[in-house]
C-alpha cells in the first residue's frame, strides 16, 4: 500500500487534518495543491542561519578526455581533501551497490547473467562473488567465460564497493563509511552507522539512496553525486520525477548547520534540464516542464494507471494469457461497460522479463478509477481465474502502482 493514500483515507474517516511535507512533493500531490484541492503552504528559507548549498556540475566527459577514468573527478577529490583538512564531513551518493555492475567476455561479448532472471550479475568484492540483485542468486568470481572458455573476462561499471576502494587510494587518511544494502544487513546496523557518523567517527559517508533523504548532520558541508545520469533513463514515466527528487534531496544534506555547504553533481550530460533544475533547487520550474509532458502523454494526474501483471514459468503461456485478458477487457468494454473510457497499452514483456525463474508480462491501462472500471477489471480477473488454460499463470491488478514492472 502507499502510506500517503492510507493516511489520506484514515484522516478522511476520522475527520482529522493531513499534513504532507516534502521538499519534492509528487506531481500528483502538487497538482492537487496548486488547483486548490489541497491547501498549499511553503517554507521559503531554511531553519536558523542555514542556507541552501551552492551547486556545481562536473562534466565527466572532460575528465575522461583528460585521462581520468575514475568515478571520482579531480574537483571532487580536491574538495574532499579540503573538507578533511578543515575537519568537516562529506556525503557521497552512488545509487548502485556492489563493485562492478556487469561482467562480459572480451572474446565472444557474452554478459554473465543470472540463470533465473533477465539481468546481469553484479560483482561484489566483499565476498568475491557475482550476485543477482533480484533473486539473490550468486556464483564465485571467475576469470573464464562459461560460453567460450576465453580468459579475457572484463569487469565494468562501478558500484559503492569500487568507489570505496578508489577513495582509499586517493585519500588514504580518510575515514570512510559505506552505507548500502550489503553493509547494513545486521540488525540496527544502519542506525548505529548514522550515530557513529554524527559523532564524527568518519569523514566521508558513501552510500546508495539510503543516504539521500532525511539526514541532518550540521558538520556536513560537501555532497557529491556520482553517476547522476543513471537516474534519468528507464521506461517508467516517473523517472525524471524520481531523478529530480533524489538529486534535490541529497544536495540538501549539505550546509544544514552554520557553515556554508557545497554540492558537486558529476554527470556526462551537464545540459540535462532535470540535472540543471535540481542543481538550482527549482521545483516550480521542474513542475512546469513535467506537468506539460504528463498532459501531452496522458499520464497522472491527468488519468489513473492500472497495471495488470501476469506471471508464470512458461513464457508462451504467460504471453497467451495476457493476450486473452486483453481481448476480454476489450469485449467487456464494448458490450457491458461502454461508458468506461480507457487507453490500453500492451500486452508486452516487463522491463525485466524474467525474475526468479518466472516470466512477466503486463498490460497498462490509462483511465479514471471509477466504480464501473473497477467492476470491469474485477469481472475480467474472475473470468481469468475460472479459465483452466490459465491455471499456471497468476494475474493481478495494481491501481496507480509506485513502479511499472
Amino acid at each position: 500500500y502507499h502510506a500517503r493514500d492510507a493516511a489520506r483515507f484514515r484522516c478522511a474517516h476520522n475527520k482529522a487534518l493531513l499534513l504532507l511535507a516534502s521538499a519534492t512533493p509528487s506531481i500528483e500531490t502538487y497538482t492537487a495543491a496548486v488547483s486548490g484541492r489541497y491547501e498549499l503552504c511553503k517554507l521559503t528559507k531554511r531553519y536558523g542561519n542555514a542556507h541552501l548549498p551552492s551547486v556545481e556540475t562536473v562534466d565527466m566527459n572532460a575528465e575522461m578526455q583528460s585521462g581520468n577514468a575514475s568515478m571520482l573527478s579531480r574537483r571532487l577529490i580536491e574538495c574532499l581533501q579540503e573538507n578533511i583538512d578543515e575537519h568537516k564531513q562529506s556525503i557521497l551518493l552512488l545509487n548502485r551497490r556492489g563493485h562492478n555492475t556487469f561482467v562480459s567476455c572480451g572474446g565472444c561479448g557474452e554478459v554473465v547473467s543470472c540463470p533465473n532472471c533477465s539481468i546481469s550479475l553484479t560483482y561484489h568484492s566483499a565476498n568475491n562473488r557475482l550476485m543477482c540483485h533480484y533473486c539473490g542468486y550468486s556464483q564465485p568470481y571467475t576469470e573464464k567465460c562459461a560460453n567460450c572458455g576465453n580468459e579475457h573476462v572484463r569487469y565494468s561499471g562501478a558500484g559503492t564497493q569500487r568507489v570505496e576502494q578508489e577513495l582509499k587510494m586517493y585519500l588514504p587518511d580518510a575515514r570512510i563509511l559505506r552505507v548500502d544494502a550489503d553493509s547494513t544487513v545486521a540488525r540496527s546496523s544502519f542506525e548505529r552507522m548514522l550515530t557513529d557518523f554524527g559523532d564524527g567517527k568518519y569523514d566521508i559517508m558513501l552510500g546508495t539512496q539510503m543516504v539521500a533523504k532525511g539526514l541532518d548532520f550540521s558538520n556536513v558541508t560537501l555532497v557529491g553525486v556520482l553517476g547522476a545520469d543513471g537516474l534519468l533513463y528507464s521506461d517508467d514515466y516517473r523517472c525524471y520525477e524520481r531523478a529530480f527528487s533524489l538529486l534535490t534531496q541529497v544536495v540538501g544534506r549539505s550546509g544544514r548547520g552554520d557553515s556554508p555547504g557545497t554540492a558537486l553533481v558529476q554527470t556526462v550530460t551537464p545540459d540535462s534540464p532535470v540535472i540543471q533544475l535540481a542543481a538550482q533547487q527549482d521545483f516550480d520550474k521542474f513542475y512546469e516542464q513535467e506537468i506539460m509532458t504528463r498532459k501531452i502523454m496522458i499520464y497522472p494526474p491527468y488519468c489513473d494507471l492500472c497495471l495488470i501483471g501476469f506471471v508464470g514459468e512458461d513464457k508462451e503461456q504467460v504471453k497467451a494469457s495476457a493476450t486473452a485478458f486483453f481481448s476480454r477487457i476489450r469485449d467487456l468494454n464494448q458490450c457491458t461497460f461502454p461508458s468506461v473510457k480507457m487507453i490500453i497499452l500492451g500486452p508486452s514483456a516487463a522491463s525485466v522479463p524474467r525474475v526468479g525463474g518466472k516470466y512477466r508480462y503486463r498490460i497498462i491501462i490509462k483511465t479514471k478509477n471509477t466504480a464501473d472500471f473497477r467492476e470491469l477489471i474485477s469481472s475480467a480477473l474472475c473470468d481469468f481465474g475460472r479459465d483452466r488454460r490459465n491455471k499456471n499463470v497468476s494475474a493481478y491488478a495494481d491501481m496507480n502502482p509506485d513502479n511499472i514492472m
